[in-house]
């Protein structure tokens, strides 16, 4: 069922149970409002007949019975009982009464009674020659008219207020969701062709139009992500192009003719560094693949700040043997990491800060931040080349760097992989340059006592 559907009919079955309600209600009131007014009638009636039998005896009874047909308009259906209050009194009635009503009337000397469309009231009065009870009943049958059209006059306005209200709740909810079912098909339109497109947004300040802002920035994120992921194949299908290229370019010029076994190796060699430089480039996009997905199992283990960068000295240093490096640790500290992953993003800011120094000394220290003594600070320093300030926000997208540093081999790669092992960890990656004095890259983590 639609939602303007549901819209209708909830309206609808809600005005309807008001108005009967409200129905019922009037009619209940109205009932009440008969019932009392005629006891108050009948009252009357025992109050003038039990005069007229007090001054009976005073008229002839021709001029009695006279009296009484031209004051008293006798109600429908009416009866009369005036009877002696002695005991068995209430067998001498003509008419049967309600036993509750006459037990009543014997101990409060007053009392009335409706049963069905049939009413009475009686009362006790006191004579000389002792005491009576007069009775009287009848029908109402001008009132239950009038409520019997009363009734029939509720069901028919609420009828046709029904229908209406069905009615006027389909045509009114399917104006104010009208909005929506243009926003519906403008977000129909919207494919992986035109995600620049944005839905309009007649008022901020409703909820249509808080929903089609809400939509217009997940379309906003989206674009994003598609734009990152284009220039993510983009940019790897350039970084893995170039090197296939070398080593079929270098390939097919050494198979052109016979080369001599030095011109051979040369060509290998070429070959190999360009398979290798493929090679790193795979691997890193496979990590960082890895890594990137929505479930990733790190298996932390409780390790001594120290001992991670000593493991990743020692690894880069047997790569390089002429990498050289100071290491200076202000506190002894232990973090919970993955001993591989965060080795791995070590190994690649060392990568960074020795290729881009020319080979200077690179400074490793380790200790509490200072700005958080909750964090372990890991701080890599050179004094190489520098990040331009313009490239500072980008430095941290795949296959990104700077022009100053395209001359030497890199797969721009390390960075993007390194802050995602350290956001893995609950920390984070800083990176603080100066162009052509240095670059410092601080791994923030959270300390374990």
């Amino acid at each position: 069922m639609k939602l303007r559907h549901k819209l209708a009919l909830t309206f609808g079955l809600l005005t309807l149970t008001i108005l009967t309600a409200f129905g019922l209600t009037v009619y209940y009131f109205e009932s009440e409002h008969r019932k009392s007014e005629f006891f108050n009638r009948l009252r009357s009636r025992v109050e003038i007949t039990e005069k007229m039998v007090l001054e009976k005896n005073s008229f002839t009874p021709e001029a009695y019975e006279k009296i009484r047909e031209q004051f008293l308009n006798k109600l429908p259906e009416e009866t009369e009982e005036v009877v002696p209050m002695t005991s068995g009194w209430h067998r001498q009635l003509n008419v049967s009464c309600p036993d509750d009503f006459l037990q009543k009337l014997e101990v409060e000397e007053e009392a009335f009674f409706s049963e069905r469309n049939r009413q009475g009231a009686g009362r006790v009065f006191h004579l000389e020659g002792g005491n009576y009870v007069v009775i009287i009943t009848a029908t109402d049958q001008s009132g239950l008219e009038l409520l019997s059209n009363l009734k029939r006059l509720l069901i028919t306005a609420l009828g046709i207020a029904g229908l209406l209200t069905f009615f006027a709740s389909y045509v009114f909810s399917k104006a104010i969701l009208r909005p929506v079912s243009d926003t519906i098909r403008e977000a129909n339109a919207i494919s992986a062709s035109n995600l620049n497109y944005r839905l309009p947004v007649s008022d901020k300040d409703d909820e249509l139009g808080q929903l089609a802002l809400a939509f217009n920035g997940m379309l906003e994120r989206i674009e994003q992500t598609f734009q990152a992921q284009r220039r993510f194949v983009s940019d790897a299908s350039h970084e893995i192009r170039n090197p296939l290229t070398s080593i079929l370019g270098e390939a097919e010029l050494a198979l052109e003719k016979e080369r001599t076994a030095s011109e051979y190796r040369q060509a290998l060699s070429q070959i190999y560094q360009e398979a290798d430089r493929l090679n790193r480039l795979v691997n890193s996009l496979l990590q960082l693949s890895a890594i990137t997905g929505s479930s990733v199992d790190l298996r932390k283990e409780r390790l001594p700040v120290s001992e991670l960068i000593h493991e990743a000295i020692g690894i880069y240093s047997r790569q390089h043997p002429e990498f050289q490096f100071s290491f200076h640790a202000e506190h002894s500290a232990f973090v919970q990491v993955n001993r591989n992953l965060m080795v791995n993003a070590l190994l690649n800011l060392l990568d960074n800060a020795w290729k881009f120094s020319g080979g200077s000394e690179v400074r490793i220290s380790s200790g509490i931040a200072p700005e958080d003594k909750q964090m372990v600070r890991i701080g890599i320093s050179d004094s190489g080349l520098g990040i331009p300030e313009q490239d500072m926000q980008r430095i941290r997208q795949p296959f990104f760097r700077s022009e100053n540093v395209r001359q030497i081999p890199g797969t721009g790669i390390g960075i993007p992989l390194t802050m995602r092992i350290v956001e893995l960890h609950g920390g984070n990656l800083i990176i603080e340059s100066v162009l052509h004095k240095g670059t410092t890259a601080s791994i923030l983590l959270p300390a374990i006592p």
